[in-house]
This record gives structure tokens, sequence and C-alpha cells, in this order.
């Protein structure tokens, strides 16, 4: 193996949160450090310090509705990336559910948004789907979709449908493998 010298560190934390209203606040955060010094336009980034550093909060409802969206910057590497925090509020009223991500990257596509807050958006969806899954929300907010409506049954292999979790444990949205 060669030897290797580290360049560049991103690091993206999720974490959920019950709120008392019953609410779910999913908060989001992005980090990219370098190992050494930057010079930046308009400011200079000492080695392990923040060139970014990005929150994002989705409030969600039990049905992954998203009842508000705050997002911002610690640190930014050019000033103006403050100037798109307040469009990520169109996220208001949205559901987490297939076909999310795709609605993210046309809602916050080139000018309109910025690359690392979207970016965080995916993974928060996936932290909402692991906190509702876990907590057996599925089987009640998602029986009448069917398995593929809204679940994680169906969505990996683990949980493919003819697979033996979903024929051990979700019997009634088992399918047999197709000839």
């Amino acid at each position: 193996m060669s030897g290797r010298r580290p360049l560049h560190l991103r690091r993206i934390q999720c974490e959920a949160f019950e709120r008392e209203d019953g609410l779910i606040d999913l908060d989001g955060l992005l980090v990219d450090t370098k190992p050494q010094p930057l010079q930046l336009v308009h400011r200079a980034v000492p080695a392990g310090q923040a060139i970014h550093q990005m929150r994002v909060r989705l409030t969600i409802d039990r049905e992954r509705r998203i009842v508000d969206a705050r997002v911002s910057s610690d640190h930014a590497p050019y000033l103006d990336c403050r100037g798109v925090e307040a469009a990520y509020r169109q996220l208001v009223g949205l559901r987490i559910e297939p076909g999310f991500t795709l609605a993210v990257k046309r809602l916050f596509r080139g000018t309109a948004g910025c690359t690392h807050m979207t970016e965080l958006l995916p993974t928060l969806a996936s932290t909402a789907f692991q906190v509702l899954w876990a907590s057996g929300d599925f089987a009640d907010t998602e029986a009448a979709a069917g398995a593929r409506g809204h679940s994680p049954l169906g969505g990996c292999h683990a949980l493919r449908l003819d697979g033996a979790v979903v024929r051990t444990h979700f019997k009634e949205h088992a399918r047999e493998t197709p000839p």
C-alpha cells in the first residue's frame, strides 16, 4: 500500500430529537476542514478550522411532512453564501417520501441554493426514515399505502420483498422471487 497524506476532511452529522409538541427536529451539520492553512478570498482559514460549517434543521410531523425548515452558515468561504439561506423555507409543506431528493435538486439547482446545504437534505431524509422505522411508526402510518408506498420495505437489498427479512417479519408484504 502506498503512503497517504491527508488533503481534506468532510464531516456530516445528523441527529433527531423528539419535541414536547410531538414533532421531530432533524438537525444536520456539514463541516469541511483542511489539514493545512487555506487563504480564501475574504479570510484565512487555519489548518483544521472550518471552511464550511453549514446547519440544516427540518421539523417534521409523524407523516414526514416538513413543518419548519431553518438553515444557517456558521462558516462559509464567501460572504454571499448566507444570501441563499431564506430560500430553504420552500421546503415547508414538502413530505419526505420517494421523490424527495429529486424535488430538492429541482428546487435548489444551480444558483437557487447552496450545494452544501442541499447535500444535507437527503441525509436528513434518510435520518427521518431511521427514526420512524425504528419507532414502529411505519406500521401504523404506512399500512394503507402498501409495502412500496413510503416504507423502507423493498427499498434496499436486505428489505427486498422476496427476501428473508420481509418473509419472516413482514409476511403480509412478502412476494415470491420472479422465475
